[in-house]
């Protein structure tokens, strides 16, 4: 009897008991998705949705802190480098753009800035070669100047100083064509 009056029941009233059907296991659908998820991640238990709507971007080089950051979508490089607590003293920002916008996997190199030695042999100050001081190797970088001529200049000046750069006239093998061509690659201070 009891089975008898549950099955007039459901089928008086079948379609409102599938609506509520499909309503509850709605309801416990959704619950179950805002549940939060842990996962672990290098022994450190890590929340899920930590990370939405955040990306992953990788920097390196010269930084204090270099790493994955996970940072907000739509950050600038600005951003990420105050994260990674800034610039080392070596680091070489000229090529950077501090405002560019940020996408996910992006892998930013922060280069080290290149370091000139001065050379004692030449003049390094607006890259001239000093005739005076230059090495064979060195002089043999100019224009037309071979090894006869980068030994001609050196043995001229163990006798002669170069007073100013029209005297390299007066080494053997150096002419006028010569002397204009490599006149604004030279000093003698």
């Amino acid at each position: 009897m009891f089975f008898k009056s549950i099955k007039n029941f459901f089928q008086k009233y079948k379609s409102y008991v599938i609506v509520i059907f499909i309503i509850l296991i709605s309801v416990i659908s959704v619950i179950f998705q805002n549940k939060k998820s842990d996962i672990v991640i290098n022994d450190e238990v890590v929340e899920v949705d930590k990370y939405s709507g955040k990306i992953a971007v990788y920097i390196s080089g010269e930084v204090c802190l270099p790493g994955v950051y996970y940072i907000e979508d739509g950050a600038r490089l600005n951003d990420l480098i105050e994260m990674c607590g800034g610039f080392t003293d070596l680091a070489d920002i000229t090529e950077l753009n501090l405002a560019e916008k940020l996408n996910d996997s992006d892998k930013i190199d922060v280069p080290k800035k290149i370091i000139e030695e001065k050379s004692e042999e030449s003049d390094t100050d607006n890259n001239l070669i000093n005739i005076n001081k230059a090495t064979k190797e060195e002089l043999k970088t100019l224009d037309g100047i071979g090894d006869t001529l980068a030994d001609n200049i050196i043995e001229y000046r163990k006798n002669n100083k170069f007073e100013s750069i029209e005297d390299i006239l007066n080494v053997n093998g150096i002419g006028e064509y010569k002397y204009n061509a490599i006149k604004e690659y030279i000093c003698v201070k």
